[in-house]
């Protein structure tokens, strides 16, 4: 058939989870971002090859969310001791915030279309209802995040549904 590949994917959520379990200071953690990065564009410059995919492809990625709220306190997500998560992670700002301006290079620099996962989940983590928290969107706000800290809710894949279907539509 004449048609164009979809691709559509998540990356990066899993690594910064593990580095934030063991509360990875900056300096181990932005050389690992970099990886993460490197391999991201690797991957995205391999499905946008048309010696792969001949008759082209779409490819729609999403940058890496968290479920502190960017305040890094762990401790918000009641099982998370459970999953590994505990106290505070200061310098996990740094390379979430590194993936997040890299990831959008890579958006521009390969022509692909990046959704704003974080930035849309922000305000709908275990710290949303916490007024002085730079995520808080007001009194109510549902939280997206399931018992394991780090995958969404019911709600939250929907979110991320659609997040992923207003792009492509």
């Amino acid at each position: 058939e004449n048609k164009k590949t979809l691709v559509v994917m998540t990356d990066g959520g899993n690594d910064i989870a593990s580095w934030a379990k063991t509360k990875l200071p900056a300096d181990q953690s932005l050389p690992k971002s970099d990886v993460v990065i490197g391999q991201l564009r690797t991957a995205i410059e391999w499905l946008k090859d048309p010696a792969h995919f001949p008759n082209g492809s779409y490819v729609v990625f999403a940058n890496v969310y968290e479920f502190t709220d960017m305040t890094t306190n762990m401790d918000g997500c009641l099982t998370g001791a459970f999953a590994g998560f505990s106290g505070t992670w200061t310098a996990g700002a740094a390379p979430l915030v590194h993936m997040a301006e890299q990831y959008m290079k890579i958006a521009v620099d390969t022509q692909t279309d990046m959704i704003f996962l974080e930035e849309t989940f922000c305000g709908h983590g275990f710290h949303a209802n916490d007024p002085v928290g730079q995520c808080y969107r007001g009194p109510g706000a549902t939280t997206w995040f399931d018992i394991t800290c780090i995958h969404p809710t019911p709600e939250g894949h929907t979110q991320l549904a659609n997040l992923f279907y207003s792009t492509i539509a």
